[in-house]
């Protein structure tokens, strides 16, 4: 008897028929009962094989009726007396079908399938993909945006400053110079304040510069307007 061989082909024959835990360790037990007998026939009770491998009678049976099916034992049984197994030495290995090996393929590799997912995945309403932009583009598209406003702004004229200045709460006629002042200031530096920021709502700007501006007629601080020209000694 060829021990080792049929070990060795039941593996095979398993990794394709994938028989039952139970079935695998009658077969296992049946085989080594024969290659202590130096031969193929074994004669045992369903009591010592459930015994031996801690299982019930009836899964004795059910899983060599199961070793019969795939054809690797044959066996006789009759009330009353142990049961004669034969050990098939020539069993067929089984053949796959093309459907049942695609589906062992895809339970070992996972990956197949959901690339097939992904292949057959129907096109429609799918966006369009876009080529991602540069950092050049973005930069651009975020300098054009942020300067839009200003290319709308509308820069006033020196009558409508001073008609705005003249409609706000603690205005006095003495303060024209220096809103002059300040209006010349703004319109020389491009609209922008003493920190470079543009200066998006002047007139808001204005209203709150205009307590300041009395502060400073009020302290007596001269703007650049009410210092008198000096001419040199002739």
């Amino acid at each position: 008897m060829y021990y080792q061989e049929l070990i060795q082909k039941f593996w095979d024959f398993n990794q394709k028929a994938q028989l039952s835990t139970t079935a695998v360790a009658i077969y296992l037990y049946l085989l080594k009962l024969a290659n202590d007998n130096n031969g193929y026939n074994v004669t045992v009770s369903d009591v010592a094989i459930g015994s031996t491998l801690g299982i019930t009678r009836k899964t004795v049976k059910s899983a060599r009726e199961s070793l019969r099916n795939s054809g690797l034992v044959r066996y006789e049984s009759k009330n009353g007396y142990s049961c004669s197994y034969r050990i098939v030495p020539d069993y067929p290995l089984p053949i796959l079908s093309q459907e049942k090996s695609q589906k062992v393929i895809i339970k070992h590799n996972p990956l197949i399938l959901i690339v097939e997912k992904k292949e057959n995945l129907p096109l429609v309403g799918l966006p369009a993909l876009s080529t991602p932009e540069t950092i050049e583009q973005k930069e651009k598209v975020s300098y054009n945006s942020a300067s839009e406003p200003f290319k709308m702004r509308k820069n006033p004229s020196l009558e409508e400053f001073m008609e705005y200045a003249y409609t706000l709460i603690g205005y006095e006629i003495s303060m024209d110079p220096a809103i002059k002042e300040r209006y010349a200031l703004w319109a020389n530096n491009d609209w922008c304040n003493n920190l470079g920021k543009p200066i998006t709502n002047w007139k808001s700007s204005l209203k709150n510069l205009l307590p300041y501006m009395k502060n400073r007629i009020d302290n007596g601080q001269l703007s650049l307007e009410s210092i008198p020209t000096i001419k040199p000694p002739k």
